[in-house]
């Protein structure tokens, strides 16, 4: 790292000390890349236990920096999961949907890191949620779109990366935020197999083969009558998707840094929107929060984090923002519901004991919610259907029974429901959720409001169908 550089930064920790945040790395990094692969679940990643290789490369990353093991998105859903990791609010708050933008008081990680002297560059695939007018491209000086849903084109974004690095080797005062987003993973509708990929049959064990040719829709109608069969073939599927991903997207992020001189000096993180249910509780794809869709994986490399880490910690996506804010050597803004992970790093106590998943998406006609909470060595996950109207004064959230509760330690697949015997908890947890609920409402109200107007242009609604999306 050059020697200017380092002047600069231990300078800015001074003064960060000083004003009285003291969470940050004595020299925090320079760079920031973000990578999301959309719809990847944590229980099919390597670093997180899973038996087939499908991450090598993910798994290498996590070798050489930190695994956080127990993330939560906070909304089964791209658009609305995407801007809470990048404003550090609920989706109540930050109030995305699929016909208006976040509100517009809601200021981004891109938008704080440019007022910093950052660079800012996004490249993501190009299903309309990810249209940068939802409020992901406030902050980003560069945004593109690629011209197809499926998005491992790394052409543009390297290009970006390298002109990015060359400006660093002649600045050392130069710095920049580069967000890549992978649609990959995410299942297809236009396709022979839900999930595709160029080597499908990779993970197929011997003997099974997928049986119902089409894509994400075919899905639906096997609801109810999956053979182990057609079980064991789709999961096969999906991790060849996930391999896809993982060796021409992360893998060549990770080549990129090292022959551009950046990998040392850059944090590279690497997460996800939410998982995909293949039928672990009766449905698929991602309209249920139970752990196979609301568990992500978030790993993390770079300045200040030690190699070879692993946090058992409670954690939500919400976090990531003020936690990337902190390794950069910035305070955290305050006005978020987003919580610093970085004392996590250096071996301090968890920062939350519970996280929420919001399930009132768009569209759901039988959304529920989900409640995760850690209390010493129990882990508990309540799941409950929420219901929101407007009162005479404020708007106002309701529990209608009945509720889920599983023992995530005992039961990590949730399949024994202990709401019955144990409803003291199951209540508890269902008052924790509706104060969320009513939190992020107070948010929401210093962030203004936006009218809906149609955000979806034709093309984009066709690159929606294209991954299995029915609007």
């Amino acid at each position: 790292m050059h020697r200017r550089y380092i002047r600069v930064a231990k300078f800015a920790c001074v003064i960060l000390v000083v004003i009285g945040c003291t969470s940050e790395p004595d020299v925090p990094a320079r760079h920031v890349v973000l990578v999301s692969l959309d719809a990847l679940g944590a229980k099919h990643v390597g670093a997180y236990g899973h038996g087939v290789d499908t991450t090598p490369q993910l798994d290498a990353i996590a070798a050489e920096g930190a695994v956080f093991e127990s993330v939560y998105t906070q909304q089964l859903w791209t658009l609305t999961s995407h801007l809470t990791m990048m404003t550090g609010l609920a989706p109540r708050a930050h109030g995305a949907g699929q016909q208006q933008p976040a509100r517009p008081g809601v200021l981004t990680l891109a938008q704080h890191l440019r007022s910093h002297g950052f660079a800012t560059g996004a490249f993501v695939g190009s299903g309309g949620y990810m249209a940068g007018r939802f409020g992901l491209g406030r902050g980003f000086e560069t945004y593109v779109t690629r011209n197809s849903s499926r998005s491992l084109d790394n052409t543009q974004a390297f290009a970006w990366l390298r002109a990015q690095a060359q400006r660093s080797r002649q600045d050392p005062d130069h710095r920049f935020f580069l967000f890549l987003h992978y649609y990959d993973v995410h299942s297809d509708a236009n396709t022979l197999v839900p999930y595709d990929s160029p080597d499908p049959e990779r993970f197929m064990p011997e003997g099974i083969r997928w049986r119902h040719p089409g894509g994400t829709l075919v899905l639906a109608g096997l609801r109810g009558r999956t053979t182990e069969e057609d079980l064991q073939a789709l999961e096969a599927l999906y991790d060849a998707s996930v391999f896809f991903v993982d060796d021409r997207g992360i893998g060549e992020i990770a080549r990129v840094l090292e022959e551009e001189g950046l990998a040392g000096e850059t944090l590279l993180l690497v997460t996800s929107d939410h998982g995909d249910e293949l039928f672990e509780h009766g449905s698929f794809s991602h309209m249920q929060p139970y752990d196979e869709g609301a568990h992500v994986p978030l790993v993390v490399r770079g300045p200040g984090v030690p190699a070879g880490l692993r946090i058992p910690a409670l954690a939500g996506l919400v976090d990531l923002m003020p936690t990337i804010m902190s390794l950069v050597g910035f305070s955290p803004p305050m006005n978020i519901q987003g919580r610093d992970l970085s004392p996590l790093l250096r071996g301090g106590p968890p920062v939350r004991e519970a996280v929420f998943v919001d399930g009132m998406m768009t569209n759901l006609a039988n959304y529920r919610s989900a409640a995760i909470v850690q209390d010493g060595d129990e882990r508990l996950a309540w799941l409950g259907r929420i219901d929101v109207s407007q009162g005479e004064s404020s708007v106002e959230f309701e529990h209608q029974p009945p509720a889920e509760l599983y023992d995530l330690i005992a039961d990590p697949e949730q399949k024994r429901d202990l709401a019955a015997e144990r409803s003291d908890r199951a209540d508890e947890l269902e008052r924790r959720i509706l104060d969320w609920y009513r939190d992020s409402e107070g948010f929401a109200a210093g962030l203004g409001t936006t009218e809906k107007q149609p955000m979806l242009s034709d093309s984009e609604r066709e690159a929606l169908r294209a991954l299995g999306y029915g609007n």
